[in-house]
């Protein structure tokens, strides 16, 4: 293998001084570039900062503006699964064309990707989940996926990260590719939890750590890992949130929804989807975008929102899609899709605690990611204070992979 690529999702600045204590990770930082507090894009989204990773572009170029579909009344809301959401080209296509042979686990947006080794990350609610996992693999590593199913269990975030890490283990064993993008959720799904500093947040952290040693250790049968390259990343932070905000029960107030709501957001006069700490706000009936823009500033005076853009302003910031607006809580706030009894209702941590993390916030908030690239022809350096947008340029001047124009830039 040449290179392995692991993002460790809401994976913090401060984390990168964790991952020096661990024997087979160490070494790497002595030739590595370590950005740290590189800046989300907006919404700071799991699947949309992923697209951003591997195009180096923002939301309005490659089309992924959020986690799920809109999708006001459905049981069951579908994700942004497949690759054909993405509107540009990504490191995916690029190392293609240069004739390397890749592996994707888990890496969000991917399913059906132009990958050798896919697993996918994508599930169903109402069929079996691996099947769909291997009908949208390319069926080259459908064997390995299906070895592994007992641990494809979407209620637990550590369970399909060892999914994840088996896998790539496997792949690695049986097809040694050029390079792997390998994806891991639990100190995400951790922070949701217990808030962004938690004890259990520490635990969650060290179990990546390990399982990034385990698949070390097993590239280090095929490939001698002082020529490996590695790249560890997050993709966005997240902020301690005490409650969720329904402004879609101010809405129904006014006769914009019904309750319950249609199946179709067409079929509500205006409809707030909630994106975390933001909310992309749909008016279809235009008439009343004077008196919802009033309704959102006051919601600002009041302190529920930090801001709220139009979709000229959010466009300035990067973010297009079929809305009308976009809403950004305020200090300790979150959106809820849901009409709730209270436009403000309380949460909690798993523990009791006062605070869960969210995010999906704008990209000056809160908790940064890190970018450590360790490469052959690089001496430990560090910098701060960049863009994702940064990284798949970076990666590809590296390797000297050609690419279509990027929003961001090299940092070599």
């Amino acid at each position: 293998m040449k290179l392995l690529i692991l993002s460790i999702d809401a994976m913090f600045s401060e984390d990168v001084e964790k991952l020096k204590k661990y024997p087979r990770i160490a070494p790497f930082f002595d030739r590595a570039l370590v950005s740290k507090n590189m800046a989300p894009i907006y919404p700071a989204l799991t699947y949309p900062c992923h697209v951003s990773i591997v195009s180096g572009n923002t939301p309005d170029k490659h089309g992924v503006y959020h986690n799920l579909e809109c999708m006001p009344n459905a049981k069951f809301q579908d994700w942004k699964w497949y690759y054909s959401d993405i509107h540009c080209q990504t490191l995916f296509d690029y190392f293609r064309n240069a004739g390397w042979t890749s592996s994707a686990i888990f890496w969000p947006v991917s399913a059906n990707a132009p990958v050798d080794y896919l697993v996918p990350e994508i599930w169903s609610y109402t069929e079996d989940p691996v099947n769909i996992i291997k009908q949208t693999s390319g069926g080259k590593a459908a064997h390995i996926i299906e070895r592994h199913r007992d641990d494809v269990d979407f209620t637990s975030k550590f369970k399909l990260d060892r999914f994840a890490k088996d896998c790539a283990v496997d792949i690695v064993d049986e097809f040694d590719p050029d390079v792997m993008f390998l994806h891991l959720s639990l100190v995400d799904s951790t922070r949701h939890g217990f808030g962004i500093r938690h004890e259990k947040v520490e635990e969650a952290f060290d179990q990546c750590a390990l399982w990034l040693e385990e698949v070390l250790e097993h590239i280090s049968h095929k490939t001698d890992l002082n020529e490996l390259s590695l790249v560890v990343l997050g993709d966005h932070g997240h902020l301690n949130c005490k409650g969720s905000l329904s402004v879609n029960k101010l809405f129904a107030e006014r006769g914009w929804v019904n309750v319950p709501f249609p199946r179709q957001r067409s079929d509500c006069k205006a409809f707030c989807h909630a994106a975390g700490v933001s909310a992309q706000v749909y008016v279809n009936d235009k008439t009343l975008c004077a008196e919802a823009e009033a309704l959102f500033e006051s919601l600002k005076k009041d302190g529920w929102l930090t801001n709220w853009f139009t979709k000229e302003a959010a466009a300035d910031h990067g973010l297009t899609g079929p809305f009308d607006y976009v809403l950004e809580a305020g200090e300790g706030y979150f959106f809820a899709d849901a009409v709730k009894p209270e436009f403000f209702t309380p949460s909690f941590a798993k523990d009791g605690g006062e605070y869960i993390g969210k995010h999906g916030h704008f990209p000056a908030r809160g908790d940064k990611p890190p970018f450590v690239f360790s490469h052959t022809s690089l001496t430990a350096q560090e910098t701060s204070d960049h863009s994702i947008l940064d990284i798949a340029p970076t990666i590809c001047k590296v390797f000297d992979l050609e690419h279509e124009p990027m929003e961001g830039v090299s940092l070599i």
